[in-house]
């Protein structure tokens, strides 16, 4: 945005001109007779008569040459101390309706054309403001310079600090593929990947249906994002978010205060073949593993449980960076309530259910089973538990051990 003062002044009408003829130099010839020879004429001086400098004149003149010649050498492109490419600070002279005319480090008369002109600036006659030098001269001897160029640089600049400030920004989302989303910065563009996510926003889809997941990062363009910057390379132009990032210390700090045993409320994020993801808000989410579903078993979780759906778990372990939960746990264990009226040494009827190589399973009622290993088969050593037991036949079993926690039951035939 420019801003026009009401006194500017047109340095292309009143002062480009004196500007420009005050940078001029006059070279004089030195000599005012008209016979004198001139080395430009390309006339050789010994032609015309003229005396060869003695050689102790050009020892004296060598060294002032190579002098120079030395410092400009050693100067190379220093000698005018402006590039293309750089930020120059300028010094507003005027604001007309298409160019703002400035001074340039003193030296030179430059001016921003309209096309250069900042969306973001707002520019008065006075004001020393950052620019970028597109030209050191054009057909006209202006340096000509670009606002646009220099803030983009500047934001460059700012993406930088950030990284190395490991601080976080605001971002708005443009764009998605089946790699993550594409995102934009003051104008510079850069890549979120779905594998720096927060749980939240994360794609869990099962078996992994890639139309699927780019669906659900269609869902998110438009949105602004809070994240850190990972990567940040100026020449390739590579830049890399993170929101996963920008989330951790919040979410370290929220994670210490869930206590194992305590009970919480989640929606599902993810469905897997190995339990479910549930969500706890703002930036945690934990797993409920398949054995702590139900007490009973489980063969497809997808017929009990929708991705969205609201839970209550419980707490069963955290870390400090992953949490573990327990939607089973909520309610009283069956098997634990069947066994209570049982003890080591009681002897039970029960039904064999399962013969393997190590013993047979048996079935005491509904919700009780048991083991008998195979070395509690017989007082004889025995290597085949099918020649003793046989496959829906009941029996009289001794209890020998009784393991709430893990719910195993050791059973026993001998007499």
């Amino acid at each position: 945005m420019v801003k026009k003062s009401d006194d500017a002044v047109n340095p292309q009408v009143d002062g480009e001109e004196d500007v420009k003829s005050s940078s001029k130099k006059v070279v004089k010839d030195s000599s005012s007779s008209n016979d004198q020879p001139r080395a430009d004429a390309g006339i050789p001086a010994k032609s015309v008569g003229t005396k060869k400098p003695s050689s102790k004149v050009e020892e004296e003149k060598k060294p002032a040459t190579s002098e120079f010649e030395k410092m400009i050498e050693e100067l190379g492109d220093d000698v005018f101390p402006l590039k293309v490419g750089e930020l120059k600070e300028v010094n507003v002279l005027a604001v007309t309706g298409n160019k703002i005319w400035v001074d340039v480090a003193g030296i030179s008369l430059g001016f921003i054309p309209e096309k250069e002109m900042s969306d973001v600036s707002e520019v008065k006659v006075g004001d020393k403001i950052l620019a970028y030098v597109i030209s050191l001269e054009n057909e006209e001897g202006n340096v000509v310079l670009s606002l646009k160029r220099a803030d983009r640089e500047r934001y460059w600049f700012d993406l930088e600090k950030k990284l190395k400030d490991n601080e976080a920004l605001s971002i708005k989302i443009t764009e998605a593929n089946k790699g993550g989303l594409i995102a934009e910065y003051a104008g510079i563009q850069g890549f979120l990947p779905v594998s720096q996510l927060s749980p939240d926003h994360y794609p869990r889809v099962q078996g992994g249906d890639r139309e699927e997941i780019l669906t659900r990062l269609n869902s998110l363009v438009g949105e602004v994002m809070h994240v850190k910057i990972i990567t940040c390379e100026r020449e390739t132009g590579k830049l890399i978010f993170s929101e996963k990032s920008a989330q951790e210390t919040e979410t370290r700090s929220k994670l210490s205060q869930l206590k194992v045993n305590q009970n919480v409320k989640g929606r599902i994020t993810g469905i897997v073949d190995f339990g479910l993801f549930v969500s706890l808000g703002e930036g945690i989410e934990g797993l409920v593993h398949i054995s702590e579903l139900s007490w009973g078993r489980v063969t497809d979780i997808g017929k009990i449980y929708k991705v969205g759906q609201e839970v209550e778990v419980l707490v069963i372990s955290n870390d400090g960076s992953k949490i573990s939960l327990s939607i089973k746990r909520l309610t009283g264990d069956p098997w634990a309530e069947s066994v209570k009226h049982l003890k080591v040494g009681q002897e039970v009827d029960g039904i064999v259910t399962k013969i393997t190589p190590f013993g047979a399973f048996v079935n005491l009622d509904k919700d009780i089973d048991g083991l008998v290993h195979i070395s509690e088969l017989s007082d004889d050593h025995i290597t085949d538990p099918g020649k003793v037991v046989n496959l829906g036949d009941k029996y009289k079993f001794k209890i020998l051990s009784i393991e709430p926690e893990s719910h195993r039951l050791g059973l026993s035939l001998k007499k």
